[in-house]
C-alpha cells in the first residue's frame, strides 16, 4: 500500500510540474538578447474574457510565426525589412493586416483585437480586400450565429510597452522573411 501511496505522490508531482505558469514577459524580459541589427516584433492580447478565448495564428509575410491567447504576447526578432502582420482570416475584415517597415533596434507593438459579427437569417458578404480575394459568404439558414473577427492594429510603443509587461510570454516560431 505504501508503494501505491509514493507512485500517487509521484504522478501528482509530475502533473504539478508540467502545470507550472508560463512566465510573463516582464520576468524574462532582462533575458532576452537586444534586437542590436535585428527589429522586435511583439504581437499580443489583452487579457479579456469578454474576447473570443481562442488561440489566434500569426502570420508574418504569409508564414505562420506562432500564435496568441488571451493574456499572452508573442515575441520576434526580424531582419530589417517590410512585414505584413496578419491574423488568420476566416472571415475578412477590411485593414484586418497591416504593413510595417522595420530599421535594426526599432521595437514594433501589434495587438490583435477581436470582435464579434453576428449574423441572422439574411445572407449577407464581406467585400473583397485584395484583387482575386474570394467575397466572404456567411449565410445562415435560420437563427443567430456569432463569428469573432480577428484585426492587427498597431500600437504606439509607449502604450504597447506598458500592456506587455503582465502578459505570458511566448516565443515565435521562424520562418519568415523580409518583403
Amino acid at each position: 500500500m505504501a508503494r501505491r501511496g509514493r507512485h500517487v505522490l509521484v504522478l501528482l508531482a509530475l502533473a504539478l510540474a508540467g502545470c507550472a505558469p508560463t512566465p510573463h514577459l516582464s520576468e524574462i524580459a532582462a533575458t532576452l538578447p537586444p534586437p542590436g541589427n535585428h527589429a522586435r516584433l511583439l504581437v499580443y492580447r489583452d487579457y479579456d474574457l469578454g474576447q473570443s478565448l481562442l488561440w489566434e495564428p500569426v502570420y508574418v509575410n504569409g508564414a505562420q510565426i506562432g500564435g496568441v491567447g488571451a493574456g499572452h504576447v508573442l515575441v520576434c526578432d526580424l531582419p530589417p525589412g517590410v512585414y505584413t502582420i496578419a491574423p488568420r482570416a476566416e472571415h475578412l475584415w477590411p485593414d484586418q493586416a497591416k504593413t510595417v517597415h522595420v530599421a535594426a533596434g526599432e521595437v514594433v507593438y501589434a495587438k490583435v483585437g477581436s470582435f464579434w459579427m453576428g449574423s441572422g437569417t439574411r445572407p449577407f458578404k464581406l467585400a473583397a480586400l485584395r484583387p482575386g480575394d474570394q467575397l466572404v459568404d456567411m449565410t445562415v439558414s435560420g437563427g443567430f450565429a456569432l463569428y469573432p473577427v480577428f484585426v492587427i492594429m498597431l500600437e504606439d510603443p509607449a502604450v504597447g510597452q506598458r500592456e506587455v509587461g503582465a502578459l505570458w510570454y511566448a516565443p515565435c516560431s521562424p520562418p519568415y522573411a523580409a518583403g
